[in-house]
């Protein structure tokens, strides 16, 4: 190697250092092909229409040489009269996806809800976004604001989910494998103040629907779903039906059957398929994790153990914010009835990561419907209980919403770490928070 080519590369490595540096926290992943972007340096273009790309007008080009430098040191904002005038979006470096307004200054979270082919995932997200949008899980001493950002792949997923489920009383189809490698996120821009003199917390959730089939099958979620190797947090869920010992114990009427012939595996086989990439692909740090047990009405089904555990005969109150306590005694519960129905070896593995891609973990019990659908998918009504359970207590992991005041702290159950140790004042959280923001 000549001392020219030494120096070329020499300078090429001091220059990738030097830009590390200094663009350290303005990266962000683009929500639909999950690449690396810098915000500042995207082209800037009017998109009237979200529906029809090849309408766009270039507003600012992509940067380049050292005006990109500084454009991604200090983006431009798209908060103008000029630019709210003209529609003014970002588009994504690699596939043009329109981006979030506030990508460049606006924490982006992303919560992975996976699992196994009738799962249940499909339903469970449906029920979620009526929940948040309803703001049922907000205390009344809390403002708190969530407006869509992508209102076009809401209307789509409320078409193809939310009429059937609350409208037409059946349980959707469940979701096709992916075709293409871009996505259309459903992205939420979530506001809660705390407190009347302290600014809002403010974070843009990001939230994916993929079928099974791309979570269970190595190839095709790294080639469908990626986003779970960037996810802040992950939702995992358990279908109960899916574990022999809970399904010999159900009764042998034909309609507590429905929809259940299609699960891939057992659910100690579907999680080390779904976590094998994350394990290879060098995760950083580890994320929360909550273990949703889905439809939780089954549960009370079971013989002969269907109603010693209390957390099926008590519905949870949100009014007060999220209780850590009541979370911890189901947390304890579930495990317990994992162990009961020969899941021992699901827990143990789960534990086996705690710490290199998982911590903290919580198990949890969900049921979207509230009701056995009858052979033919239908339902009598939809009766969410404990949907919000693993929902909101990864919204506190990540130190977006604070818990109900306490001062007791929570025995662990089975080697398993207490889920609170007293929840911090509004200021304090606030300063967390802030300190978490990338």
């Amino acid at each position: 190697m000549s001392l020219r080519q030494i120096l070329i590369a020499a300078i090429s490595f001091l220059w990738e250092k030097l830009t590390s540096l200094l663009y350290r926290g303005r990266v962000a992943i683009c929500p639909s092909c999950c690449e690396r972007i810098y915000p500042g340096a995207c082209a800037i273009v009017s998109l009237p229409d979200l529906q029809a790309l090849p309408t766009l007008v270039p507003l600012q080009q992509e940067p380049s040489g050292l005006r990109r430098v500084f454009s991604i040191l200090f983006p431009t904002s798209l908060q103008s009269e000029w630019f709210v005038r003209r529609q003014a979006v970002r588009i994504c470096s690699h596939c043009q996806y329109p981006l979030p307004y506030n990508i460049e200054r606006t924490r982006q979270v992303t919560i992975a809800i996976i699992g196994d082919v009738s799962s249940g995932k499909s339903v469970y997200i449906a029920v979620l976004l009526h929940l948040l949008e309803e703001a049922a899980f907000i205390p009344s001493h809390l403002r708190f604001r969530c407006h869509c950002l992508t209102p076009e792949a809401r209307e789509r997923y409320e078409r193809d989910y939310g009429k059937p489920l609350f409208v037409d009383k059946v349980v959707p189809r469940g979701t096709p494998r992916a075709i293409e490698m871009t996505h259309q996120p459903i992205i939420y821009e979530i506001a809660i103040r705390l407190e009347p003199d302290l600014p809002p917390v403010r974070f843009n959730l990001v939230i994916y629907d993929t079928s099974g089939e791309d979570y269970v099958i190595q190839a095709r979620q790294v080639r469908y779903a990626p986003y779970v190797l960037n996810a802040d947090a992950i939702i995992f869920m358990l279908d109960p039906v899916a574990v022999p010992a809970m399904r010999a114990s159900l009764p042998s009427d034909p309609h507590f059957r429905y929809g259940h012939s299609l699960a891939l595996g057992h659910p100690l086989d579907s999680f080390g398929k779904i976590v094998l990439p994350l394990a290879q692909s060098g995760v950083r740090r580890p994320r929360p994790l909550a273990i949703a047990l889905s439809k939780a009405d089954l549960l009370k089904k079971l013989r002969p153990l269907g109603q010693q555990f209390s957390f099926l005969r008590r519905q949870p109150d949100y009014r007060g914010g999220l209780d850590l306590t009541d979370l911890t005694s189901v947390d304890q519960e579930v495990r317990q009835l994992l162990y009961e129905y020969d899941l021992g070896r699901f827990v143990e593995a789960v534990e086996f990561y705690r710490g290199q891609l998982f911590d903290p973990v919580c198990y949890t019990a969900v049921s979207a419907i509230g009701y056995t659908p009858d052979e033919q998918g239908g339902i009598p009504a939809i009766n969410p209980w404990r949907c919000l359970d693993p929902f909101l207590w990864v919204l506190h992991e990540l130190r977006l919403l604070p818990a109900r005041p306490t001062s007791a702290a929570a025995a662990p159950a089975h080697g398993g770490q207490a889920l609170l140790a007293g929840a911090p004042s509004a200021q304090a959280w606030q300063l967390s928070q802030r300190r978490a923001q990338p």
